[in-house]
């Protein structure tokens, strides 16, 4: 509770200067703290959940705004407030995106847009490969699928409200704002699609284990050890899993 407390400040200072700064060069704009916009959350803190009276309570406020004094919101990422003890929470990893595709989904916007320092999601690690280039276009399984596998852009917990409400999500550039970036929405014509994107996840072993021993029997090698993921078909001759190595 105090961490979150604490981490908040950077946050409210950072928002408060550029919403100063977009005034004095004539962009009217208006500074919100995301605990007093609406942003209602679990009392888990460092790793708080959104609650759905968030939507209807930051749309009444901002709408109502607009319609006063239109201007610019500035608001703080990953912040929240805890709906039993009223205190300053944060969202855990992924939380300003997250903070975006909640009041994207509030407001019922047309799309979301997330600047990264990358051209959007890419085909490969540019880290590995040089020659990476953006994937146009992704389905939010596919982006959440790279996202569990590895890939950095966006975590798929900040995806979920564009999701639910059906709002494409843009991802782009802050160091190149002409490049298209990726759009992920709920499907895309798979036609033409052959690959989408290739992701490394380092110090992982894969398994394949065949055996008619393991039809119908629940909870087959579900023990392996602590550092396993486990993936069990009951009704199925092969038995998948990973270790992760330490």
């Amino acid at each position: 509770r105090t961490r979150d407390y604490l981490v908040s400040f950077g946050e409210c200072m950072s928002t408060r200067i550029f919403s100063a700064y977009l005034n004095k060069l004539g962009k009217k704009a208006r500074q919100y703290d995301a605990f007093d916009l609406g942003f209602i959350t679990t009392d888990d803190f460092t790793n708080a959940d959104i609650l759905e009276a968030t939507y209807p309570a930051v749309a009444k406020r901002l709408h109502g705004d607009w319609i006063d004094d239109p201007a610019i919101p500035i608001v703080t990422g990953f912040l929240g407030k805890g709906w039993k003890s009223c205190a300053v929470t944060t969202l855990g990893r992924g939380g300003s995106d997250l903070t975006a595709t909640t009041i994207g989904k509030a407001l019922g916007l047309r799309e979301i847009q997330v600047w990264k320092d990358v051209d959007g999601v890419l085909t490969c690690d540019p880290n590995i490969y040089a020659n990476a280039v953006p994937v146009p276009y992704l389905t939010f399984d596919e982006a959440a699928e790279l996202a569990y596998f590895g890939a950095q852009v966006l975590h798929p917990q900040s995806m979920r409200p564009a999701r639910e409400g059906g709002i494409p999500v843009r991802v782009k550039n802050s160091y190149n704002r002409h490049a298209p970036g990726t759009v992920i929405t709920k499907t895309r014509d798979m036609r033409k699609s052959i690959l989408t994107s290739i992701v490394l996840k380092s110090n992982i072993t894969m398994l394949d284990i065949v055996s008619t021993r393991m039809l119908g029997q629940y909870g087959f090698l579900a023990k392996v050890n602590n550092n396993s993921l486990v993936a069990l078909f009951p009704y199925s001759y092969t038995l998948s899993f990973i270790v992760r190595r330490f």
